[in-house]
């Protein structure tokens, strides 16, 4: 008798899953700590909240057309181009940290890039999810990829904070 793995059929879900939650882990750490810079560098909490409307305000508005579009274009593609996308703008304020040349409003720029980006990225995973997962593990993916959104929201405040304690902004 052949005793059949609950989790066959998923090994590309979860080399997308764990891809992506890396790449949000890192992101979410990054915009913790850059929160956290503002706020030192301002002071204020209205420097804070424009920073949250551009992080957030490009995923709500372009969401639905994005998803439309990613439904439509390699889902792969829209997830590397987002992925690429992240990194060079946390390359770029790392450079611009390290020349002493970053200033808030970068980062109001950088963020309302990021996110509209984001607004791409989130339905073309969710798309591509769906094409690589059996209907038969759906409830288990989707139970899957909650998880790693709950562990991401309560880890990166504390690695985020942990690595700005003890290596400081660099």
């Amino acid at each position: 008798m052949k005793i059949k793995n609950k989790y066959s059929g998923l090994r590309d879900f979860f080399i997308l899953w764990s891809s992506q939650a890396v790449s949000e882990l890192g992101t979410a750490m990054t915009n913790f700590a850059l929160i956290i810079w503002v706020y030192s560098q301002e002071g204020t909490a209205s420097s804070i909240t424009f920073l949250t409307l551009c992080s957030f305000l490009p995923t709500i508005l372009f969401r639905f057309i994005a998803g439309a579009i990613a439904d439509r274009w390699n889902k792969k593609r829209i997830m590397l181009l987002a992925d690429l996308m992240a990194a060079c703008g946390t390359l770029t304020v790392l450079i611009l940290y390290s020349l002493s040349a970053l200033q808030v409003w970068h980062l109001y720029v950088i963020n309302f890039l990021l996110s509209f980006m984001n607004a791409f990225q989130s339905p073309a995973s969710y798309v591509a999810t769906s094409l690589l997962v059996p209907k038969e593990h759906y409830l288990k993916v989707s139970g899957l990829q909650s998880f790693s959104g709950s562990v991401i929201t309560i880890l990166a405040p504390a690695l985020g904070s942990s690595l700005l304690a003890f290596g400081g902004m660099p």
